[in-house]
């Protein structure tokens, strides 16, 4: 019995490596997790949740992106990865209305999206 369910261990992990998406699936690929240029950002993306699986990835340490590189990271995390990848980037961050840009006003620090939309900034 032992050696029939190792084997079927074996079979679903080979089949898991090879899967296709499905196309309600808009979780990031587990070779490929989303790199964020701030905090906002992975709590953004942490709050959308995958219609068949829920969590869409896994938290890593956020690293200190400088802020005149930020603005570079967008197109290259766009055009340096998989399908799926950019399908569950832009579920969280559509194209038209990202990457926002930081402003300071009265009530504080924000990112203003495309649309004029504010979130609160937090680095």
């Amino acid at each position: 019995m032992h050696r029939i369910l190792k084997r079927i261990e074996r079979i679903e992990q080979a089949m898991k490596a090879q899967s296709i998406f499905s196309p309600d699936c808009i979780c990031f690929p587990e070779n490929e997790q989303p790199f964020f240029v701030v905090s906002t950002e992975r709590e953004i993306a942490a709050r959308v949740k995958c219609p068949l699986h829920g969590e869409r990835f896994k938290p890593r340490l956020q690293v200190y992106v400088s802020g005149w590189l930020r603005p570079k990271q967008w197109p290259a995390l766009w055009t340096q990865h998989s399908e799926q990848y950019r399908k569950a980037g832009f579920a969280t961050f559509p194209p038209d209305l990202w990457p926002g840009k930081c402003k300071r006003t009265d009530e504080g620090l924000f990112l203003i999206l495309k649309d004029g939309s504010r979130i609160p900034w937090t680095d």
